[in-house]
C-alpha cells in the first residue's frame, strides 16, 4: 500500500515511533525529543520511519550518508507528478498499468530512491549505478533484503566518474523515463568545514556521508552541468524522457538554469522541497522531448525568480457567455483549422487538439499553406522509375511519427466567485515553441471575445 503523499505534512510523532521499534525509543532523550547531532540516532530513525511507512528493511554502514526519509519521498513524489503530467496519452493522471523505468546516478548504499519509488508505485522498475565499492555492497544487499532484485538492477558504470550516465548498458531498453541523481554539495572538504563553523548551532542531521558522496569538484554546479552536456547527445536526448537532479543551494539553480538555456533547452520545471523538511531542498528537471508537465509543476517555487522559470503552461480567459454557447463557439473555430484534429468530451467539459505543424491560425500560416499548396499544385510530375526509387527508400526507413508540433487542451470551468463568469484554461501539453501556445490562446480569445 503506497504511502500517502502528505504522510510527512505533520512532525514525526517520535513518542508513538519508540512505541513500535525498541532500537530508535533507546535513542530518544528523557524529554522524547532526539539528538540530531548524534548519527546512530538519526540512523534508527531512517530506519524506523522506511519500516513503518514503506515496509522497507535496511542497512546502512556508520560511515556512508544515512538519507532523510521527508527529503527523499518528496523527490520520488515530483518525479510521479512529472511523469503523470507528461504522459504520451496526456491523461495526466497515475496509471498504474504504466511501466516506468527510472535511473538513479550514485544510489549509495541505502538505494533509497529505487527502494521508495518501487515501494510506492508496482509498475515501476529501476536501475542505478554507483561507482562507491561499499556503497554499491550495501545497496544490493538492501535491494535484495526488500526483494526487489527482480525490479531493481545497479548497472556497471564508468567507475572514474567521467562518465554519468551509462548509455551503452541503457541500449536494451526502449526509454528511460526518468533520471533521478543527488549529487555531492561540496566542492571541497575546506568548504564542507568552513561551511559547518558558520553554523550557530549543530545541523539538523548528523552527516555520516564519505568524501565521495559529499565532495565533487566543483561541486553540485558542476556534476549537474557535466550531466546537462551528457543529456545533449542524440542518443541521450531520445532515449530518456526526463533527466532531474536534487540540489541543496538555491543559488546552484539559477545557475543551471542557465546552463540549460544555453544549450537550447526550453522545457524544464523547478520545484522546492518543502514537506517535513528542516532544510531547503531543490529539484530541477529538463527534457528534450515536447511533453510539458503542469504548471504547479513546472514552476512550483516562489523563491525562484520568475525569469529563470520556463514559460507558463496554462493560460485563462475569463468569458461572461453561457456555457453551452462558450462550447458551440469552441467547437466551430476549431472545425474551421485545417489539420488540427480536434476533440471534444462534453462530460469533462474539456477538448483536445492536436497540429502536426504547430501553428495553422494564423494569417502568416495560412498565406504559407496557400502558397506550398500552389507550388505543389504547379511542380512537375515525378516520372515513375523515380517514384519506385523514392518508395523503396521511403519503405527502408524509420516509418515512427515524428512529435506534433503543438498539443494543447481546452477545459471550460465556472467561475466559482462570480456565477455569470466562465473561465477557459488552456492546457499546453506538447511542443517546443512558446510562441505557438502563445499565439494560439491570443487567437482563440479574440474568436471567442468578439
Amino acid at each position: 500500500m503506497p504511502a500517502p503523499e502528505d504522510n510527512y505534512h505533520k512532525d514525526v510523532d517520535f513518542t508513538s515511533l519508540a512505541l513500535r521499534y525498541p532500537d530508535f525509543a533507546k535513542k530518544l532523550k528523557s524529554n522524547r525529543q532526539l539528538d540530531f547531532s548524534d548519527p546512530e540516532s538519526v540512523r534508527q530513525l531512517t530506519k524506523a520511519l522506511l519500516h513503518r511507512d514503506f515496509d522497507l528493511k535496511i542497512e546502512i554502514p556508520e560511515d556512508r550518508l544515512c538519507p532523510p526519509v521527508p527529503n527523499r519521498f518528496n523527490y520520488i513524489l515530483f518525479a510521479q507528478r512529472l511523469l503523470d503530467s507528461t504522459q504520451d496519452n496526456y491523461n495526466e493522471k497515475y496509471d498504474p498499468n504504466r511501466r516506468v523505468i527510472g535511473l538513479d546516478i550514485g544510489t549509495g548504499a541505502s538505494a533509497i530512491y529505487p527502494l521508495l519509488a518501487c515501494r510506492q508505485r508496482e509498475s515501476w522498475l529501476f536501475l542505478a549505478t554507483e561507482i562507491d565499492p561499499t556503497s554499491r555492497s550495501f545497496a544490493q544487499g538492501n535491494i535484495k533484503l526488500n526483494n526487489l532484485d527482480s525490479r531493481i538492477k545497479i548497472l556497471d558504470t564508468d567507475t572514474t566518474g567521467k562518465t554519468l550516465i551509462p548509455s551503452t548498458q541503457l541500449e536494451r531498453f526502449d526509454r528511460i523515463d526518468i533520471l533521478l541523481t543527488n549529487p555531492p554539495f561540496y566542492t571541497s572538504e575546506a568548504e564542507l568545514e568552513a561551511l559547518a563553523k558558520q553554523k550557530s548551532r549543530p545541523p539538523n542531521s548528523a552527516c555520516t556521508g564519505a568524501p565521495v558522496e559529499m565532495i565533487c569538484s566543483g561541486g553540485e554546479v558542476a556534476f549537474v552541468s557535466k550531466l546537462i552536456q551528457e543529456s545533449t547527445l542524440d542518443y541521450n536526448k531520445t532515449k530518456i524522457q526526463w533527466f532531474s537532479s536534487m540540489l541543496g543551494k538555491l543559488s546552484s539553480v539559477t545557475v543551471l538554469i542557465e546552463k540549460l538555456r544555453e544549450v537550447g533547452c526550453t522545457n524544464y520545471a523547478v520545484t522546492e522541497l518543502v514537506q517535513g523538511q528542516k532544510t531547503r531542498r531543490w529539484c530541477i528537471a529538463w527534457s528534450w522531448l515536447g511533453l510539458r508537465p503542469a504548471l504547479v509543476i513546472a514552476r512550483g517555487t516562489d523563491a525562484v525568480d520568475k525569469k529563470y522559470l520556463s514559460f507558463p503552461t496554462e493560460l485563462e480567459i475569463a468569458l461572461t457567455q453561457p456555457a453551452k454557447a462558450i462550447v458551440e463557439r469552441i467547437n466551430t473555430e476549431m472545425s474551421k483549422l485545417d489539420g488540427v484534429d480536434w476533440k471534444w468530451r462534453p462530460s469533462l467539459m474539456a477538448g483536445i487538439g492536436r497540429s502536426m505543424d504547430g501553428d495553422v491560425w494564423s494569417r502568416h500560416a495560412r498565406r504559407k499553406r496557400k502558397k506550398l499548396a500552389a507550388d505543389n499544385d504547379s511542380s512537375m510530375k515525378i516520372d515513375s522509375s523515380t517514384k519506385e526509387k523514392e518508395e523503396a527508400v521511403d519503405s527502408s526507413e524509420d516509418d515512427a511519427e515524428p512529435e506534433p508540433q503543438f498539443v494543447y487542451k481546452v477545459t471550460c470551468t465556472s467561475n466559482l466567485s462570480d456565477s455569470n463568469t466562465f473561465m477557459l484554461t488552456l492546457r499546453w501539453l506538447q511542443g517546443h515553441d512558446s510562441t505557438i501556445f502563445e499565439s494560439f490562446h491570443g487567437w482563440l480569445k479574440r474568436k471567442l471575445t468578439a
